[in-house]
């Protein structure tokens, strides 16, 4: 800056030139007659180039086009043109490198017409105020110390310290009761130059609040330690409820536990073949483990007079017990004991929640009991009805719609010549002739619209391809409300079939026979009429006599004819009456 430059300026160079802000001297005819080096930073020019320049064009060539918001621009453009006053205003702008900033634009007369034209730069300002919006009311404590560990600074101070009011002191006198632990963290920070992070609890109008610190050192332009500045987050309600969540989880650990118990009876239940007795014996081994003390719990199950135990059978006074009941009647029971004596809760040593689980546990296995008699009681019976049908000459065929031929008796190798096992698996269509296929699906329809399916004959063709005749009688099979199949029995009717068909023939022939007698009986009876006339024309009366006894004696058989015709009649109407 020249002398002529330094002569303008208002006051002591030096002054200006210290400062931060931007100032700008304008004569009355708009003319910069001066500004001090912060300006000439800020609209990155010389300090001797704008001198001289009309306001408008200095701020529309370096300033004005920096700005992001074109109405600000448009009001600063038009008070600049009129001379008027420059109100406070926030303008938003960017920097060549493209960083963003707020500058705050001011004008005023000062003397002999000219006017004071401050630019400043408020990001600084504006994002210590966005700070502190954000951490008013927040859980967050702001604060910095000196190397006697005064406070110097602090923000948003909640426990019963305003900010100002801790300026100047200790720890021991803002928080006796936390002192000693608050400066062996802070000296810690002062010593080592670490960053240390700590839960601090303090008491506030007798209610304890716990905050989490994080302390770092506070270094000058030097590098050197000069302080402490730390931040505090109140993390009491998180403590709770994280303490909380223990509780539930440990609760849930416990919930899960019994589940498993449960899941494990569960599962033994499924194992194939497995017996009674050595299912009692697993769920006693199984139980402890819903139990809170297991490597301490026995188990004793008693059932049917038969006792299965998991650990030592002798006596404890700390025992619980639930009865097993099946169909009313009670059978057993479930007792479960602690070796040792253990914490005692408001019930005992034993949960509510044990309880609960060993009286669900006897339930259960009541349940289990029921059904393994059951099962027993259906074994019995499913080896009789497979008896009954491994001996039956009709045969017996389940069929299920997703699987085919499911069960095939063993008559059918008898009838058909396959054998069962060739014969699960596969489909009835795969044996029934095509001209019995229509009568074999319009029955197959009834059957799965859950009707009955009597005496229905369809042609089916033998292993070594010959055809028999079969009838069946179908049943829909039902599981769960749902018809999932159908059960056939029936017999090999090709001998009736044939007998009927030779019956009708035999009928046909008797009657076209009968038919034919008595055709003759009328073809004979008149030409012998004829005779007898002749004879008694006669005059030789030996001759006629021979004649009249001749026809006599064709009449003889012709009426033992007539008999014979009307007793083969009867005979046939009793025949068809009774189906023989």
């Amino acid at each position: 800056m020249t002398d002529s430059h330094y002569e303008r300026a208002p006051c002591d160079p030096a002054v200006f030139d210290a400062l931060e802000d931007g100032l700008l001297v304008v004569s009355d005819d708009r003319k910069v007659c001066w500004y001090n080096p912060a300006l000439a930073r800020t609209f990155a020019i010389r300090q001797e180039d704008g001198i001289g320049m009309d306001v408008r064009t200095l701020f529309g060539t370096y300033l004005l086009p920096t700005l992001e918001d074109k109405a600000s621009a448009r009001l600063l453009r038009q008070a600049l043109e009129n001379g008027a006053d420059l109100p406070a205003h926030l303008y938003r702008a960017r920097t060549p490198d493209g960083t963003r900033r707020w500058l705050s634009i001011t004008g005023k007369p000062v003397f002999d017409g000219q006017r004071l034209i401050k630019i400043r730069d408020a990001t600084a300002d504006l994002n210590a105020h966005h700070f502190k919006v954000a951490l008013d009311r927040s859980p967050v404590v702001v604060f910095v110390q000196d190397e006697d560990l005064r406070y110097t600074w602090s923000y948003n101070q909640q426990l019963g310290s305003t900010d100002a009011s801790i300026i100047g002191m200790r720890d021991e006198e803002v928080f006796p009761e936390n002192a000693a632990q608050l400066t062996a963290l802070k000296r810690r920070v002062l010593e080592t130059g670490e960053t240390v992070r700590a839960a601090v609890a303090f008491t506030v109008a007798g209610e304890q609040r716990i905050r989490d610190l994080t302390l770092k050192p506070l270094r000058d332009g030097e590098g050197k330690i000069t302080g402490v500045t730390g931040t505090a987050f109140d993390v009491t309600e998180r403590n709770r409820a994280e303490e909380a969540l223990r509780e539930k989880t440990h609760e849930l650990k416990k919930r899960m536990d019994e589940l498993r118990c449960l899941y494990t009876i569960s599962h033994l239940v499924e194992v194939p073949g497995i017996t009674l007795e050595t299912l009692l014996q697993a769920v006693a081994d199984s139980l402890p483990l819903g139990w809170q003390y297991p490597d301490d719990t026995e188990v004793r199950i008693t059932v049917y007079g038969r006792n299965y135990y998991r650990g030592d059978p002798g006596e404890t006074p700390w025992k619980q017990s639930s009865p097993i009941v099946v169909r009313g009647v009670r059978v057993g029971e479930v007792e479960v004991r602690y070796l040792v004596e253990v914490p005692e809760g408001a019930e005992g040593p034993f949960l509510p929640e044990e309880q609960m689980l060993l009286d669900s546990v006897t339930r259960r296995l009541g349940r289990i009991i029921e059904r393994l008699h059951v099962e027993e009681a259906l074994e019995e019976s499913e080896e009789k009805f497979r008896g009954i049908a491994q001996r039956s000459f009709d045969l017996i065929v389940t069929s299920y719609l997703a699987d085919g031929l499911n069960y095939v008796s063993p008559a059918m190798e008898r009838i058909l010549g396959y054998s069962p096992e060739e014969m699960v698996g596969t489909e009835w269509e795969d044996y029934i002739l095509p001209s019995s296929l229509p009568a074999w699906e319009k029955g197959c329809r009834k059957v799965l619209r859950g009707e009955q399916v009597e005496r229905l004959q369809v042609e089916v063709r033998r292993k070594d391809g010959e055809t028999v005749i079969l009838e069946l009688n179908e049943s829909p099979i039902v599981e769960k409300g749902v018809i999932v199949g159908f059960q056939a029995i029936g017999r090999d009717i090709s001998e009736r079939i044939l007998y009927e068909r030779l019956r009708e023939q035999a009928f046909d022939m008797t009657e076209r026979n009968i038919a034919q007698f008595a055709v003759l009986a009328d073809h004979v009876r008149h030409p012998l009429q004829v005779v007898m006339g002749v004879a008694d024309l006669l005059d030789d009366e030996v001759t006629a006599e021979k004649l009249r006894e001749q026809v006599r004696r064709i009449n003889v058989q012709i009426n033992r004819l007539d008999r014979e015709w009307m007793e083969s009649r009867k005979i046939r109407e009793f025949l068809k009456r009774y189906e023989l």
